[in-house]
């Protein structure tokens, strides 16, 4: 397999993992609102409750039910913001890990296409010292695939420089 193959595997595999952190972890959210929406459900049915036995109540001199309506608003919005903070940090989070995984990811794609590009590029002095090691190699007797092996090339490589060279 080359390189290429290689690495689009790795990162096929890490995209299907963290399809499955993000998925679980959504799980783990969707649970979260569901709890807190149940919160929320019960505590508007307990200031309805309340808002409704607070109009039952005969009205007395010190007792201001619209400072006491406006104090527990204050205390419910409070409340829900103080239980939601949590899961709002928690999506930041998430949102953070995607990005820095993300930008990670970019960077190890350029990576590799930098990579790619310097192993494509072969300077003609390093051809020109190949051939002159191929031609001294098979005049001292060694065959196509030893020099092949030894540097790190193709067979046919190796035999069209000795064709060229009017050696075989």
């Amino acid at each position: 397999m080359s390189i290429d193959i290689v690495a689009i595997i790795t990162l096929g595999i890490f995209e299907v993992i963290l399809f499955f952190l993000i998925f679980i972890r959504d799980q783990e959210v969707t649970r979260k609102f569901r709890l807190y929406e149940k919160a929320i459900e019960d505590l508007s049915r307990e200031n309805h409750k309340l808002y409704q036995e607070m109009k039952n109540i005969p009205a007395q001199e010190s007792f201001d039910i619209k400072n006491i309506k406006v104090q527990i608003q204050k205390e419910v919005k409070e409340e829900v913001r103080e239980s939601l903070m949590p899961m709002v940090d928690s999506i930041k989070e998430i949102e953070s890990v995607m990005s820095n995984f993300q930008n990670e990811q970019i960077d190890r794609i350029d990576a590799l296409e930098n990579s790619k590009k310097e192993v494509n590029f072969t300077p003609r002095n390093m051809v020109e010292s190949n051939e002159k090691i191929i031609i001294a190699n098979y005049k001292n007797g060694k065959s196509e695939a030893m020099i092949a092996k030894d540097l790190r090339i193709g067979i046919g490589e190796v035999d069209l420089i000795l064709k060229l060279a009017n050696l075989k």
